[in-house]
């Protein structure tokens, strides 16, 4: 079988108490290609939806290697690519295989990690922050003094979005579960919280804002509690909706929209980065390095917790980002 290595192989849609490490042949990079020797992996969203089969976009066919997001060296190089990129720290986002001790990536999908990084820091700042700085500056075009509302503001878009907010000077109000998770993330950028265990963030909103309701409220939940979100916005004031780990939302009324100026908006990361062509990569790095900005992230996990951690996800128990050793620092 010649060389193998330790990956998290998914065959099937499964519970998470289902998932194995393995032992699997070692990937050769093919044209184009590089092989990389991970360092880590982070818990993205997405690795929990396309496991549960929620979603079907974007997820190779079975079986394949999960880990959506995951930082590395490269150690193989496939024909026609550069020799620049051998021996060098990446991070890669949207090409499976992070949960695994070697993963193959295209060239293209491949994004050079600044030294000051630290390993964890480098496999799971890229969606986190990048997405982030999109919301804020190409999707919400954010500006001084708006009100902008965050949904799970203890988690790691959650986190890094309400520091960009505040460096913009706009004004936070964060949603959280309970008072545990506020505790938790108050040092990262918001004013006001609200407690939706607790009470209506819709009442909640309209009551902090003197009744004018939100400028901006960025959404990765969605549920049944989604059409609050219209009931809380100010004139011309829009959600953006970025994920759906509460469920799909109730198909939206376009008639309420007429009637109160607003409005809905999807978001995916890629398509606004097509726009900037990675001229934030400079400023986001810097803020990273320097500290102005810090990513939340948990202390790291080993390959085989992948099944508890895929569980405490769907529990929403997690706070920040998790990240899973799987080579270490390589």
């Amino acid at each position: 079988m010649g060389e193998v290595m330790r990956a998290i192989v998914l065959s099937e849609n499964c519970a998470p108490e289902t998932l194995r490490v393995s032992n699997v042949p070692k990937p050769a990079p093919a044209s184009g290609q590089v092989l990389i020797r991970v360092a880590y992996c982070a818990l993205n969203p997405l690795d929990t939806h396309a496991r549960a089969g929620r979603i079907k976009w974007g997820v190779p066919s079975m079986p394949f290697t999960l880990g959506y997001e995951y930082a590395g060296r490269v150690e193989v190089l496939g024909e026609g690519v550069d020799d620049s990129w051998l021996g060098r720290r990446v991070a890669v986002f949207g090409s499976w295989g992070g949960c695994a001790e070697y993963a193959v990536a295209p060239v293209a999908e491949l994004r050079a990690v600044p030294d000051e990084l630290d390993w964890p820091t480098a496999s799971a700042y890229f969606t986190t922050s990048f997405t982030s700085w999109h919301l804020v500056h190409t999707a919400g075009q954010v500006k001084r003094g708006q009100v902008v509302v965050v949904h799970s503001a203890a988690g790691a878009v959650g986190v890094m979005t309400s520091q960009i907010l505040r460096d913009a000077g706009a004004h936070v109000i964060g949603l959280v579960s309970s008072q545990t998770k506020a505790v938790w993330a108050k040092p990262y950028g918001v004013h006001d919280w609200i407690i939706t265990s607790e009470q209506p963030f819709d009442v909640a909103v309209r009551a902090l804002t003197a009744g004018r309701g939100a400028d901006l409220i960025i959404d990765g939940v969605q549920g049944p509690e989604a059409s609050k979100n219209l009931a809380c916005l100010a004139p011309m004031g829009r959600v953006i909706y970025i994920g759906a780990t509460g469920g799909p939302a109730a198909p939206v009324n376009i008639g309420q929209l007429i009637a109160g100026s607003i409005g809905v908006q999807g978001f995916v990361v890629q398509h606004a980065m097509a726009l900037t062509q990675g001229s934030e990569a400079k400023e986001i790095h810097h803020a990273l390095i320097s500290g102005r900005w810090k990513l939340p992230l948990n202390p790291p996990s080993e390959l085989d917790e992948v099944g508890a951690l895929h569980a405490d996800f769907e529990a929403r128990k997690l706070m920040g980002r998790t990240v899973i050793r799987v080579g270490g620092d390589v």
